[in-house]
């Protein structure tokens, strides 16, 4: 998929409570010509940056502790400022249960880890189109 510049310059907001995930997430990004990479450990910290800095989407882990990437979810659902923002959830989870979950949720973009760095591009592509 072809990135434009415009699109390139979209903020992304990666969270996962595993360091290695997120450099590697962060690292994809940038790779690809994302200028904007933000990243946070958890929920907690990604609604705090997100009600300082307009992100245009959030790549989330599902399992974390505290507040879950479902959690996270809805919470930013729930903020009126926040509730346009497109989030792509990212599990280690094929299971149907929890991708009901999600759908029933109004997740809309589940990527099952580990993923293939072209199927985020394109994903992430697709969605700030």
């Amino acid at each position: 998929m072809d990135l434009t510049n415009e699109l390139l310059q979209n903020k992304i907001l990666v969270v996962d409570d595993a360091l290695s995930m997120r450099s590697m997430t962060k690292a994809v990004l940038r790779d690809a010509g994302f200028a904007h990479v933000f990243d946070v450990p958890d929920g907690e910290e990604a609604l705090k940056l997100m009600k300082r800095i307009k992100v245009n989407l959030v790549v989330c882990d599902w399992n974390m502790p505290g507040m879950s990437g479902l959690d996270l979810f809805k919470a930013v659902k729930a903020e009126p400022k926040l509730a346009s923002t497109p989030f792509i959830m990212l599990t280690s989870s094929s299971e149907g249960s929890k991708v009901k979950e999600a759908i029933e949720a109004g997740i809309t973009a589940y990527i099952i880890k580990p993923y293939k760095p072209a199927d985020l591009i394109k994903k992430i592509g697709t969605m700030l189109s």
